[in-house]
């Protein structure tokens, strides 16, 4: 169960933003999809409180289950600046090594020190799998002290 569940298909993110905005007691957030270039483009008002919630905004598990974009990430982080989890089920045409990679990224560039366990849908992972994405970060040293699990159809990454 989630604080703040949105199913909606088609929902404006400025409307998700002015909810996070009054919502102060939401911790956890489940988003099906994330619409990030339509239907228009954020207003000035809208803009500043994106960038005045990471004062306000409590939110600390995100459950996004259809990734389309790449951005999204970098949107909810933002949006979710206390941000502990994020799970995704699905990822639409981007390589999981290529999500890693930018989140890892982004998470050392934005100094974010909150955000300690990733969660991704991946029925068909294997062991080589697991091999290649734990050398992919120690070879880029993204975490010193971590752990890889696939349990069911979920990857972890704490």
């Amino acid at each position: 169960m989630y604080d703040l569940e949105i199913s909606k298909e088609k929902f404006f993110i400025g409307t998700l933003i002015k909810i996070v905005n009054l919502l102060l007691k939401v911790n956890t957030l489940k988003i099906h999809f994330l619409p990030l270039y339509e239907p228009r483009m954020l207003n000035s008002k809208e803009l500043f409180i994106f960038s005045s919630i990471e004062d306000t905004s409590k939110i600390t598990n995100v459950y996004l289950e259809k990734m389309n974009e790449i951005e999204e990430f970098s949107f909810l982080l933002e949006l979710c600046p206390n941000m502990k989890s994020f799970k995704v089920d699905y990822i639409k045409h981007i390589d999981l090594k290529f999500v890693l990679r930018y989140i890892f990224k982004t998470i050392t560039e934005d100094c974010n020190d909150y955000l300690c366990l990733l969660c991704f849908r991946i029925p068909t992972v294997h062991d080589e799998m697991i091999r290649k994405l734990k050398r992919m970060i120690n070879f880029e040293n993204f975490l010193f002290n971590y752990t890889i699990k696939h349990i069911s159809d979920y990857t972890y990454i704490e």
